[in-house]
């Protein structure tokens, strides 16, 4: 009897049990479930992470650049915007009170004095400028009996910028002679671009110092010197312009040698030339490439030009 329940039992057990097919698609079916809510989720992080802040520039005449939002399909990163940001703030934080413009105005002021107070004072006598006189090319401004003075006693040249108005006169003797010759041995350096040398004989006998002198009514010892120029175009410019200096005597003056320390005696005044036909620039003489130029410009700061 048992036995025959048992048997019944296990058949209703089987009666009630799934086919294998129904299980599989159940199986299926939840795989699907699973994909769908995957792709769900993924749609959602994508449309919130595609929502975001980008800056565009509106470049208009005299209007700020603006920050507008707008959806884009890149990704910006927000630290990008944060330098305009930080700009504007630093704009906006900038505030002017009324003591502020109290003291632009004292310095402005205080700068305004101290301009008066330079142009009202003249640089030759350290006072202040009566009847001033402006001058032409560079405009500073002195009293009309100083500089006058300044011009006719000293040199017509500006105190105060050195620049020249009209010929500036030394005091190298009077009885001194300027003589020139060539040869066709050409100078160290120069042998490719000359024909020969041009050779500068200046002679000065001795002689009594004038009033334009250091020490008036001493004597003064004779010298002569000679100075070497390559015979092309540009050693003859140059020596036009020494030619012009010695008229206006500014190649010599009496003065203390810087050789041998001795007063009294005809010196070079500040426009070098070249004693020497070998050597370099260490013994006076040749090569020397930048001569040239720079006697050049001794003479220009001497007015000759």
């Amino acid at each position: 009897m048992s036995d025959q329940r048992r048997s019944s039992s296990r058949k209703c057990v089987t009666k009630h049990q799934l086919p294998s097919n129904s299980l599989l698609s159940i199986s299926t079916q939840i795989q699907n479930d699973i994909k769908i809510i995957k792709k769900s989720r993924k749609t959602k992080n994508k449309t919130l992470s595609d929502t975001t802040v980008s800056t565009t520039y509106h470049e208009t005449p005299n209007v700020y650049n603006s920050l507008t939002t707008k959806p884009t399909n890149k990704r910006t990163r927000l630290d990008s915007i944060t330098p305009n940001k930080l700009k504007q703030k630093k704009k906006k934080e900038i505030i002017y009170d009324d003591d502020d413009d109290d003291e632009i105005e004292e310095i402005s002021s205080e700068k305004k004095s101290i301009e008066k107070i330079e142009i009202d004072r003249c640089a030759i006598c350290l006072d202040d400028c009566t009847e001033p006189k402006q001058l032409d090319k560079c405009s500073h401004i002195f009293c009309r009996t100083c500089i006058d003075h300044y011009f006719e006693a000293i040199k017509p040249q500006c105190p105060c910028c050195f620049t020249i108005y009209g010929e500036i006169r030394g005091n190298q003797p009077v009885n001194g002679t300027m003589t020139i010759d060539t040869s066709k041995h050409r100078l160290p350096g120069s042998e490719h671009y000359s024909r020969g040398t041009i050779r500068i004989t200046y002679y000065f006998p001795h002689g009594i110092q004038d009033e334009s002198h250091p020490n008036p009514g001493k004597p003064y010892q004779g010298t002569t010197r000679q100075a070497f120029l390559p015979d092309n175009r540009d050693g003859r410019h140059i020596l036009e312009l020494l030619q012009r200096a010695f008229e206006l005597r500014q190649i010599f003056t009496i003065g203390q040698s810087r050789t041998t320390g001795y007063d009294n005696v005809i010196t070079w005044n500040d426009i070098h030339h070249k004693t020497n036909i070998h050597g370099g620039v260490e013994n006076f003489g040749y090569p020397d490439k930048t001569y040239l130029y720079r006697v050049k410009q001794e003479l220009a700061a001497k007015g000759i030009k």
